[in-house]
């Protein structure tokens, strides 16, 4: 399987900002350096903190997770 990495924007909760997918890489330290330029530029966004973080894909293109998979 080929592991990809989304940057992630965390919005707020309490302050209403939305969250969304900042971009998706082949290379970690891209995705890394990615989020922590928005985290310098855009903490502050929408009116309400940000966060943004990495994941890595965990399962291959068009399947579900396992731990979200429906059970018979």
């Amino acid at each position: 399987m080929e592991r990809g990495y989304i940057v992630m924007e965390i919005g707020c909760l309490e302050c209403l900002v939305p969250s969304g997918i900042v971009g998706v890489f082949h290379d970690r330290e891209e995705a890394v350096r990615v989020a922590r330029d928005c985290q310098d530029r855009c903490h502050w966004r929408c009116g309400g903190e940000n966060t943004f973080a990495v994941f890595e894909l965990p399962v291959e293109w068009d399947q579900v997770a396992e731990e979200y998979r429906a059970t018979a």
